[in-house]
């Protein structure tokens, strides 16, 4: 959000070699953010192995963020998502422990 809590705004850019580690260590122990990551994994089925890509949104509200930025990220999750095209599945955390690559890769089964 922006310092007037207005409109969401870009606070940072992942480079494209980043990893999901660099992403979730990027999230403020105090502070609401949202995410997109695009996750690329192997499938296996009866055709073997297929690559495939799945593009998360992801709100993070950590517990001891404060009520109103809770409250404001919250209201704006839904028009937020909107606007962006592709999203395919929604994750909420609110500490490390739900903010893992293999609980994202648990959406994509």
């Amino acid at each position: 959000m922006d310092d007037d809590a207005q409109q969401v705004v870009v606070d940072k850019v992942g480079a494209l070699d980043a990893t999901f580690d660099d992403l979730a260590a990027a999230m403020p122990a105090d502070d609401c953010r949202y995410a997109v990551y695009d996750l690329d994994f192997v499938s296996e089925d009866s055709a073997g192995e297929t690559p495939r890509s799945k593009i998360f949104f992801i709100h993070w509200s950590p517990e001891s963020a404060d009520a109103r930025n809770k409250m404001l990220y919250a209201s704006s999750t839904e028009g937020l998502k909107k606007e962006l095209d592709g999203v395919q599945i929604d994750v909420q955390a609110t500490d490390a422990s739900e903010l893992t690559l293999d609980i994202l890769k648990d959406y994509t089964t």
